[in-house]
């Protein structure tokens, strides 16, 4: 599964790791990890819109349903720590 991140329509280059997207990037990946087992399409993929600040917004292209489903429960229970 393809992960990308945008900033205004274009993709982002995350180099710093101190950079709160870089932050925001390696977490989703960590959850790739653990439920990336439910999306079997090789062709799927996360965006992860930057254009707000503080406010990443996630589009899942090509996943399944009990992907996504999970994929928002965990981004949901983060929100809320």
């Amino acid at each position: 599964m393809k992960l990308t991140c945008l900033k205004n329509g274009r993709e982002l280059k995350l180099t710093d790791p101190l950079d709160l997207e870089f932050i925001e990037y390696e977490i989703v990946q960590d959850y790739l990890k653990v439920i990336g087992h439910l999306e079997q399409n090789p062709s799927a993929r996360i965006e992860i819109d930057f254009t707000e600040p503080y406010l990443p917004k996630y589009t899942l292209v090509n996943c399944n349903y009990t992907f996504k489903k999970k994929f928002y429960q965990v981004v949901n229970r983060k929100k809320l720590a």
